[in-house]
């Protein structure tokens, strides 16, 4: 169960951050903490749960910079600079919150994994939901 749930941690983290940063780091203490198989089912139970939740626009910024990390050392400027506007954008957004990735986005980060790829971020479900 211990393997399992931390599989699913690293492909659910970013989604989780997304939805708000206290969500992350309360599984992420919970998955430092866990002990039992009854721990782990409580983190895959809270992870399915929090998936159901939108997104928060203020966590969605800081999540889109923790992933531009894995393509910043490989990144034209020009794809920095677009990838930058689109996060200004929804910074500056009036939601607050949605239950989507926006969809200029969402397709950006397809073709930013394409162009530069990251194992972990192809298992992540963050961008491959």
């Amino acid at each position: 169960m211990k393997k399992e749930t931390e599989l699913l941690w690293a492909s659910e983290k970013y989604t989780v951050m997304a939805k708000g940063y206290n969500f992350y780091k309360e599984v992420q203490r919970l998955m430092r903490d866990a002990q039992s198989d009854a721990d782990y089912t409580e983190i895959t139970v809270m992870i399915a749960n929090l998936k159901e939740k939108s997104f928060e626009r203020r966590a969605l910024c800081n999540t889109l910079e923790h992933v531009w990390g894995y393509f910043k050392k490989s990144a034209d400027e020009y794809d920095k600079k677009h990838f930058f506007e689109l996060v200004e954008t929804l910074r500056r957004s009036d939601d607050d919150y949605f239950d989507e990735i926006p969809y200029e986005i969402d397709l950006f980060l397809h073709y930013m994994l394409q162009k530069y790829p990251s194992d972990y971020l192809f298992r992540s479900t963050f961008i491959n939901n």
